[in-house]
């Protein structure tokens, strides 16, 4: 796994559109909600949000997957920075996106996890993951959970994500995670809490 460092600008949007396509090619889940160039567009804003904040990770050089992750003790520590990462990603959003999928994009903003987990003092929090359409089915998932997973094993933390398919849910099973919480989102669909702990 390696940390994405020096991208250009270019290079940042094509990975975001890598994974922006990769969650709309699904045909499922709560991002197709939004019609395909604003899924991928919003998917794009948080990419280059990730990794603004340094926490963009790839499988590799060949960049099979990508991974967003911190842990929440070192969130408490970005102060400013993550204030200014946040106002520019509100602002890309209402700049570059229809008024229309940014109402149904709101209440995918919501955090369940953040809810579930707020008494634990600390845990490895996997905000995005996504493996290349022509990667899939190669064992790249795993791949992409072990850093997190390995952090949240040596810290004695949990690890948790968020996520939006029964699919997802059962690949994530398949990883060694398991289901905590499920949460209806306004609108219709379901957004599942994962977690593996040690």
């Amino acid at each position: 796994m390696i940390q994405l460092t020096n991208l250009t600008d270019e290079e940042i949007k094509a990975i975001g559109r890598c994974i922006g396509e990769a969650f709309y090619d699904e045909g499922e889940g709560l991002f197709t909600r939004l019609d395909r160039e604003d899924a991928i567009t919003a998917l794009k804003i948080m990419t280059e949000c990730y990794y603004r904040l340094g926490v963009l990770y790839a499988t590799s050089e060949q960049q099979e997957g990508y991974l967003a992750y911190w842990r929440k003790g070192e969130a408490k520590e970005w102060g400013m920075k993550m204030v200014r990462v946040s106002f520019h990603m509100a602002w890309r959003f209402l700049r570059e996106l229809s008024f229309g999928s940014l109402k149904k994009l709101l209440p995918l903003m919501n955090n369940p996890y953040e809810k579930i987990y707020q008494k634990e003092p600390d845990y490895v929090v996997i905000s995005m993951v996504a493996v290349r359409r022509e990667f899939q089915g190669q064992g790249f998932l795993h791949v992409l959970l072990e850093e997190p997973f390995c952090i949240a094993r040596e810290r004695n933390i949990p690890c948790v994500l968020d996520t939006d398919t029964e699919l997802k849910v059962k690949k994530y099973i398949s990883c060694g995670m398991r289901e905590t919480a499920e949460t209806s989102i306004k609108g219709g669909g379901t957004i599942y809490t994962m977690e593996s702990r040690a």
